[in-house]
């Protein structure tokens, strides 16, 4: 409390106080290492996959898809769910003509359901019309409902998981708050730093719009961690979580190895009993998710069998970062000048007008004199964001303007995604994005690409691209091989 005194009793009413920037600054740092550090200790182990095994597992098909693509739950959950209700006589799946599938509800109120069976079931029935609905219309509603749908059956699926014992939060309250509270302390001391202000030299502008521009990036960065956090329903395993994980990687290692279920339809569960939901859960059943639109297929996750081996993969549709993903080299660093240019002007000049000796200035009061400058020091904040993009986009797009390599892979995802800025209601313009698997990571960075590269490669075909290391700009497209079906 007498510290606090002390500093406003040393208030000029001028700038900023550099040493209370330079501590928000430090605290930034020192809470986001302290995520860092927090989401390494917690991120999801390595399962090694046990024997092969054709032994159906304790646990329900929505529970093994999550067991299986590290503790997170995806879209194949709701089909497979539909396809274990209809094994085991709840339902009926009847193929009525080829590619036409209806769903019979044959016992309305069966016991010993679990609350996301329930859900399925429940939402089924309201469709129904003496009992039938046919397959295609077996969704969930408008796409905000369809969320929320989702989610409160996601929340469901990790309730039976943490009641037995297999899984617990990724990031507890605990640990969002602890972010949170990062971010409120950091913005505590900017709003301190105003109050208690200090005489700003010309020395002294560089040091402080450099804290200041940490601390603020810091601040957005901690609550969008935070907010990340919180909305996540991400898992972690317990020991039996893990011993039940391998055993589902196991059985998954051998629905795969039979090459009839991923083409066999979802009325087909007649023969194959509940092997075709674990099929279509663990993504061995690509027809079965097709024919059940309650799991539309995807965006983010892909099954890919690239090399002989299925496994998952996650596909991540670049929009602002990384900067200038996609574009033309030459067209990148024309930019780049453009803008790191015009920012570098913008913040020469608002820092010509926080100088301390601009404040002699007799058409404003000291108190206004005081507070331009400070704004004038927030606002330099983007200007430095812009200068930062504009020398990563020079660093990356230079070596890219003779730099070439080629990737031969299957294409996972072809999807279009509507631009926010260039476009208006009556004239919507897209980007177009590939996913890749190469079989290099799990995880794949959807290349954005022309109309007509887009077109040349269809989802399901196996491409060879040649493409720029640095902003990831693909030039050609070869197909090597037809997409299947």
């Amino acid at each position: 409390m007498l510290r606090v005194e002390w500093l406003l009793a040393q208030s000029s009413s001028e700038g900023f106080s550099l040493p209370i920037l330079a501590a928000a600054a430090a605290a930034g740092v020192v809470w986001l290492a302290l995520a860092a550090a927090i989401a390494l200790a917690r991120r999801v182990p390595d399962v090694d996959a046990g024997p092969a095994t054709q032994d159906l597992p304790p646990e329900s098909p929505a529970l093994a898809s999550m067991l299986c693509d590290d503790f997170e739950l995806g879209t194949e959950e709701v089909p497979a769910t539909v396809v274990d209700l209809a094994a085991r006589g709840v339902l009926e799946l009847e193929e009525v003509q080829p590619g036409r599938t209806i769903c019979r509800v044959r016992r309305p109120d069966p016991d010993g359901l679990t609350p996301y069976e329930q859900r399925v079931l429940e939402s089924i029935a309201a469709k129904a019309i003496d009992g039938v609905v046919p397959a295609q219309a077996l969704t969930t509603g408008p796409e905000a409902a369809s969320r929320g749908w989702h989610r409160a059956y996601d929340k469901e699926v990790i309730a039976e998981a943490q009641a037995r014992g297999l899984t617990y939060d990724r990031w507890p309250a605990g640990l969002v708050g602890l972010v949170g509270l990062g971010a409120f302390v950091v913005f505590g001391l900017i709003v301190l730093a105003g109050y208690v202000g200090g005489e700003t030299t010309r020395d002294e502008i560089a040091p402080a719009v450099a804290a200041g521009g940490v601390a603020g990036v810091s601040v957005a960065a901690l609550v969008g961690v935070s907010a990340a956090w919180q909305r996540s329903l991400a898992q972690l395993p317990t020991a039996d979580g893990t011993r039940a994980a391998a055993r589902c990687l196991g059985f998954q290692r051998h629905l795969h190895e039979n090459e009839h279920f991923d083409h066999a339809p979802a009325a087909s569960v007649v023969i194959w009993g509940r092997h075709l939901a674990y099929a279509t859960a663990l993504g061995a059943a690509a027809a079965c998710v097709a024919a059940l639109p309650m799991g539309a297929e995807d965006d983010r996750h892909a099954w890919s069998r690239h090399g002989g081996r299925w496994r998952k993969v996650r596909v991540r549709y670049p929009r602002g970062l990384p900067p200038g993903w996609g574009k033309h080299p030459a067209f990148a660093l024309f930019l780049a000048v453009v803008w790191g240019g015009l920012a570098a002007a913008a913040v020469y000049g608002l820092v010509r007008v926080a100088d301390a000796e601009l404040t002699a200035d007799p058409t404003f009061s000291r108190e206004q004199l005081d507070w331009i400058g400070r704004s004038a020091l927030i606002a330099c904040i983007p200007f430095l964001v812009a200068i930062g993009w504009s020398l990563w986009v020079l660093a990356r797009a230079l070596p890219d303007l003779w730099q070439r390599r080629e990737i031969t892979g299957d294409v996972v995802r072809a999807r279009r995604r509507r631009q926010i800025f260039a476009s208006d209601g009556d004239d919507p313009k897209y980007w177009n994005y590939l996913a890749i698997d190469d079989g290099s990571s799990t995880r794949i960075r959807a290349f954005r690409v022309r109309e007509d590269l887009y077109r040349a490669a269809p989802q399901g075909a196996t491409v060879t691209v040649v493409v720029t290391p640095g902003l990831g700009h693909l030039r050609e497209v070869r197909r090597e091989r037809a997409p299947a079906g």
